[in-house]
């Protein structure tokens, strides 16, 4: 009986031991068994677009019930990238978790690999301290929208964009403001004159400076133009736009282009009308226009040897037409 007595203290007290145990689990906080994990997803679609075309960004998180979550305002635009759409949804599910969801749509003008960083998650779990956290980076692969290799595509009239009126552009604020001073500065012209009382001073206009000749401005633009060896240094959108611009100008000028707003292909049937140009030349410069068009719109880019060559041929349309003008005079 005496050797039974310490077995059964023994088995007594792992019995009391195991019920404390489970006791303390039952009663165990959350935060002593340590924080929740949380499950994050970042999904792209398409994961390759073309230049310009929107892509739909969708990060998702998975929190307890119950749980409050704050996600970030929409970033700010740039030269290259804009965000047209920026919402926030909750979703439930089965079970003891809600869905968090951040959709975005992006638009972008940057070529290649395109990564956007995460948007950060505030979050606050029941029972937890606020934490912060943020979602995986966006990957995506834009494409040109005319390959380098493939044949350039006939391009439909493209016309310039229009800008928009002075009233969507400047603050009523600043107008209010701006009358004002000029009211100001009226009133203080005529307080000064009706002090002064006297005649005004007679001042001789001197002649008008006579502009110079179509040709002349065209050859001293392009060769400005070449000193600036733009294709060497990789600014071919630079290149493109200004050697089309210096061509509009003089055939504006020399054959009195009725709408300097003309696209490529409106400019080109007007010189053909007329009679008096080769179609030849016609030809050459509508499609001198059309490449600098796909560089300036479309962003194709080319080498030094084909601006170059550019160059050459618009020197030799300007020599061209000045000829026949000075033989018309």
């Amino acid at each position: 009986m005496s050797e039974r007595r310490p077995a059964i203290v023994r088995v007594g007290a792992v019995l009391l031991a195991c019920a404390l145990f489970a006791l303390s689990a039952v009663w165990t906080s959350p935060s002593a068994q340590g924080r929740i994990q949380v499950r994050v997803e970042t999904l792209v679609a398409p994961d390759t677009l073309r230049l310009g075309q929107p892509v739909t960004m969708t990060w998702r998180a998975w929190l307890p019930k119950g749980s409050q979550t704050t996600f970030p305002a929409r970033p700010a635009d740039d030269s290259l990238h804009h965000w047209t759409a920026w919402t926030t949804t909750t979703r439930d599910l089965k079970g003891e978790y809600r869905e968090h969801r951040l959709t975005a749509r992006f638009q972008t003008f940057a070529l290649g690999t395109v990564e956007v960083p995460g948007p950060p998650l505030l979050f606050r779990i029941p029972g937890e301290a606020a934490r912060q956290g943020r979602f995986p980076v966006a990957r995506f692969v834009v494409v040109p929208v005319v390959p380098d290799a493939a044949p350039e595509p006939p391009l439909r009239d493209l016309h310039p964009l229009v800008p928009p009126p002075w009233w969507a552009t400047w603050p009523w604020l600043w107008i209010a403001v701006g009358v004002a001073a000029a009211a100001l500065l009226a009133f203080a012209i005529w307080r000064w004159r009706r002090r002064q009382r006297r005649a005004p001073v007679a001042t001789a206009e001197g002649p008008a400076v006579p502009l110079e000749a179509p040709e002349v401005e065209a050859r001293r633009r392009l060769g400005a133009l070449r000193a600036r060896n733009l294709p060497a240094a990789g600014r071919t959108y630079e290149h493109g736009t200004e050697l089309a611009d210096l061509l509009r100008r003089y055939v504006e000028r020399r054959f009195g282009s009725p709408q300097p707003g003309y696209t490529t292909g409106e400019l080109a049937r007007h010189l053909a009308a007329r009679g008096d140009v080769r179609a030849t030349d016609v030809d050459e410069l509508r499609d001198l226009l059309q490449s600098c068009d796909l560089t300036k719109f479309a962003r194709r880019p080319y080498d030094a040897p084909r601006a170059h060559a550019a160059e050459l041929i618009a020197a030799r349309l300007i020599d061209t037409w000045a000829t026949s003008r000075a033989e018309a005079a």
